[in-house]
């Protein structure tokens, strides 16, 4: 575990802390995260999108750009991006942040990989909702019926 996936999981449980003592917690907080947000999005704009893209690829810094809605990859570009060589296809993303997948080829663990593959992509995604496609049928002649 890295250092800053360490500091990540105690903000959520400082965030915890704060929730249940409420008030001037969550304004220092909610105010602290806009001033941030500002700077970034300054600094995003100076950078460019070509180095703002490179910057992106690092996840700690990819994690920064989500919380202030400054990612330069849309959405569905990153999930699409994660899905390559796989057999699922992207349905969409509904308005709770739910991805909807249509999966052409079952089998044991494809889901669960596709699913963390989707939320190293796009860890703000809410859910992961999973469709296996119905297999096809194959139609052919009964021996004895080719064509002459």
């Amino acid at each position: 575990m890295t250092s800053a996936e360490d500091t990540a999981r105690r903000i959520d449980e400082v965030l915890a802390e704060l929730h249940d003592r409420a008030g001037l917690g969550e304004e220092l907080i909610g105010l602290l995260v806009g001033l941030y947000g500002d700077g970034l999005a300054r600094i995003v704009t100076a950078l460019g999108p070509s180095v703002t893209a490179e910057l992106a690829a690092d996840p700690v810094v990819a994690s920064l750009l989500l919380i202030h809605d400054l990612h330069p990859v849309p959405l569905a570009e990153r999930i699409g991006t994660a899905l390559a060589g796989t057999d699922a296809d992207l349905l969409g993303v509904d308005d709770a942040g739910v991805v909807h997948l249509l999966v052409r080829a079952a089998g044991c663990g494809v889901s669960s990989r596709i699913e963390a593959a989707v939320r190293r992509a796009a860890p703000e995604v809410t859910a992961v909702d999973i469709a296996v496609a119905a297999p096809l049928l194959q139609v052919s002649l009964r021996p004895g019926l080719a064509h002459a």
